[in-house]
């Protein structure tokens, strides 16, 4: 599930956003992953540049809607 796992610090906007996914490597490393990327949705990269400032793709997480 997207968003399941924190980001790392200095993420920027992809941090608060429902397509994150977080992986993590079997050497401890974290790597941030755009679902939109994965998907090769136009104008998204796998794994953006951090921080991301800035980003026409972002959607709050439905969980933290009220």
């Amino acid at each position: 599930m997207p968003g399941a796992e924190a980001a790392p610090p200095g993420a920027g906007w992809c941090a608060a956003c429902a397509h994150l996914r977080v992986i993590r490597s079997g050497r401890g490393s974290v790597f941030v992953m755009c679902e939109r990327g994965l998907r090769k949705e136009a104008g998204f990269v796998k794994y953006p540049r951090l921080p991301v400032t800035s980003c026409s793709g972002y959607e709050a997480p439905a969980d933290s809607q009220a």
